[in-house]
């Protein structure tokens, strides 16, 4: 009998190496009822010690060393021990996972459910991605293209006017050079610069360039450029709207060309043979670069400036005046108008002849601010929260005239 239990413990042994092992290496089994598997566990040790104990406490009064010897007790100890292991960890497991799972069905319970859409842009799953993962830990959002609580819209479309979306809360997000109209939306995020309470959240669109297409240090790269011979182009541009845009832009390329030819890479007067398919790539062979919007207005600033700074250029801008209280004044030429160009032409031409100048404005710092893309991810996100977080009824801040008969 004592052989058997001998035979049955060095098999237990063997069993419980290999569950532990299981358990070292993270490949054990996901038991379907932790807890009942703690129970047979425990009990198929009580009743094995159990007999052992009754078994030795006899053998030890008839005095029987032969059989005594016979019996491992090393092993057996190694057995209960492990034993004890694995019922305190499968325990543990299902403790934790219950109170975890607790949590999370709590977790869920406090959420706010909130559905939205995007309309009229482009883009729409990497902002139904970016709104997701910015505020899923708040709430629990889905998107509706047929009855939403929420309508992003940007200027590509009027889609937001249907009749269909009369009741949801229009939040307008544009990146374009054009004032958002408040008596269609609720809320706004926007260039310009407008101060309307709680409805509006000012952003430049170069920020969106910082954040979602670059995690480069423009400390690093204009140290690099500052590291090798400096470059022997002169200036480069890539200008691919012709039509409707501001005048002014050729008419500044038209005289800084006449003191060198300017590589043209777009639409607008191409003379490298064709058009450029990475505009950074192409850029990264000149001093300057032409980095000049489409149209001027205070507040409205593109990617264009961060391209350039994103290719080791100087960059020589026109558009948003009030740029400076972004971007260092000091690291780019700003063109306020037809007066300026003339005095901004003579100052980038001593830069292109005096290499010392040239190196001191590559090392100005860039940015004023150096956590302008935490900040302004920041603030977006607790400009969103304030919208969903309050009653749909009190949210809705325009009224629907439009739709009443």
């Amino acid at each position: 009998m004592i052989k058997k239990h001998y035979k049955k413990m060095k098999y237990s042994e063997k069993s419980t190496l290999i569950i532990k092992n299981k358990i070292k290496k993270g490949k054990q089994r996901k038991f379907n009822n932790m807890k009942l598997m703690c129970i047979i566990l425990f009990l198929d040790f009580i009743i094995l010690s159990t007999n052992i104990h009754f078994l030795l406490k006899k053998n030890d009064k008839k005095n029987d060393n032969n059989i005594i010897k016979n019996i491992d007790l090393f092993s057996i100890e190694k057995m209960t021990n492990s034993y004890k292991e694995i019922s305190n960890y499968l325990n543990n497991k299902f403790i934790n996972n219950k109170l975890i799972s607790n949590e999370k069905s709590e977790e869920i319970k406090e959420k706010k459910r909130i559905s939205l859409y995007f309309l009229d842009l482009y883009n729409r799953e990497y902002r139904e991605k970016w709104i997701k993962s910015a505020l899923e830990d708040k709430f629990i959002i889905e998107f509706d293209s047929e009855n939403p609580d929420y309508v992003f819209y940007n200027v590509f479309g009027c889609s937001h006017l249907k009749s269909k979306y009369k009741d949801a809360i229009k939040i307008a997000h544009f990146t374009e050079n054009q004032i958002i109209d408040l008596n269609i939306a609720d809320y706004a995020i926007g260039q310009h610069h407008i101060n309307y309470l709680d409805r509006y959240y000012r952003r430049p669109f170069f920020i969106f360039q910082l954040i979602n297409y670059t995690n480069d240090n423009f400390t690093e790269i204009r140290q690099e450029v500052l590291n090798n011979p400096i470059r022997t182009k002169f200036c480069a541009g890539v200008i691919s709207n012709t039509g409707w845009t501001d005048g002014f832009r050729r008419l500044f390329y038209k005289e800084l060309n006449k003191y060198k030819v300017i590589d043209m890479g777009g639409g607008y007067h191409n003379n490298v043979g064709g058009r450029v398919r990475n505009k950074i790539k192409f850029l990264k062979s000149y001093k300057f670069s032409l980095a000049m919007e489409n149209t001027k207005a205070d507040g409205y600033a593109s990617e264009k400036i961060i391209d350039a700074f994103l290719a080791g250029n100087i960059p020589i801008y026109y558009g948003d005046y009030m740029i400076e209280e972004y971007i260092n004044p000091k690291a780019f030429i700003l063109i306020k108008g037809e007066n300026d160009i003339m005095e901004k032409i003579e100052y980038i031409k001593k830069i292109d002849n005096d290499d010392e100048l040239y190196k001191s404005i590559l090392r100005e710092k860039v940015l004023i601010n150096d956590n302008i893309k935490e900040d302004s991810t920041s603030e977006r996100i607790k400009f969103l929260t304030h919208i969903f977080e309050q009653n749909k009824t009190l949210a809705k801040r325009v009224d629907n005239y439009q739709w009443k008969k």
